[in-house]
């Protein structure tokens, strides 16, 4: 009866863990190839909602191409200032072409207070990549929270002064307390293949995880620590990738290969 018992109770114990366990599911995005398949619209659609593309979604700025290193991308692609269809709806001072998730796409692509969420992609910034003048934002990612202090991304990585920036702002409404977790010289990126990652605990103190890495493995920056990762009122944080700029004279299009678009919550 006593060997009986023990091994009962060992069920019991394990019957309990199991149901407790939560298994980290990802969703991935991939280009199926260029004249082939699915319209990059369509692909994006079906994996986070009817409405995933802030920008024009024509062949002519959103399409897929070939890569010898990933397989089949996803080409994003704003044109010089005169380039009206990028214009950022009534903010005719920037550009947008950006894929997002956002408040009416599934749950597992959008996050929730308390989650931890990894996002990770693999990303060619088109040599010559226009670097902006000083004072003028490029966001290549941001991380953006939905509803109450939504302004302001809560991270980016963004384009500026030479330098590809991984950047933290904990309050939506100014960039008074915007620091920057980690850089590496944009010569490093431009015309490169790299894969990001980066995992943030969405939380008033959570932690951020990110590394840049080459192909090759060689980490071009890293960070790891402690932020503030949640807006007051806000309902989800959600990732964006692609290009939005501030528009400047003489400004030349910029183009932007992504791969592999990973979602692990």
């Amino acid at each position: 009866m006593k060997k009986s018992y023990k091994v009962a109770a060992a069920l019991t114990l394990a019957s309990v863990f199991a149901a407790s366990t939560v298994y980290a599911a990802t969703v991935t995005i991939n280009s199926d190839g260029p004249n082939s398949g699915s319209s990059p619209l369509a692909i994006f659609q079906q994996y986070l909602g009817s409405d995933p593309v802030d920008g024009p979604t024509d062949s002519g700025h959103l399409y897929e191409s070939t890569s010898s290193y990933v397989g089949n991308v996803f080409m994003f692609k704003a044109g010089t200032e005169s380039d009206t269809a990028v214009l950022d709806g009534s903010n005719t001072d920037r550009q947008r072409i950006e894929v997002k998730a956002y408040k009416g796409s599934p749950s597992n692509v959008t996050a929730t207070n308390g989650q931890t969420t990894t996002y990770k992609w693999q990303f060619r910034a088109m040599s010559p990549y226009p670097m902006p003048p000083s004072g003028n934002f490029h966001h290549i990612f941001q991380l953006k929270a939905v509803d109450g202090d939504d302004g302001y991304p809560v991270l980016t990585f963004s384009l500026d002064n030479g330098y590809l920036k991984f950047r933290h702002n904990p309050v939506g409404t100014d960039t008074a307390q915007l620091s920057t977790l980690a850089q590496t010289e944009f010569s490093n990126v431009d015309g490169q293949w790299v894969e990001a990652t980066v995992t943030v605990k969405h939380t008033d103190s959570g932690s951020i995880n990110m590394a840049l890495k080459l192909l090759d493995g060689t980490t071009l920056m890293s960070y790891s620590g402690t932020r503030d990762n949640w807006r007051d009122g806000a309902t989800i944080n959600r990732p964006k990738w692609g290009i939005y700029r501030k528009l400047y004279s003489g400004m030349p299009e910029a183009k932007i290969q992504f791969a592999n678009f990973q979602i692990t919550e």
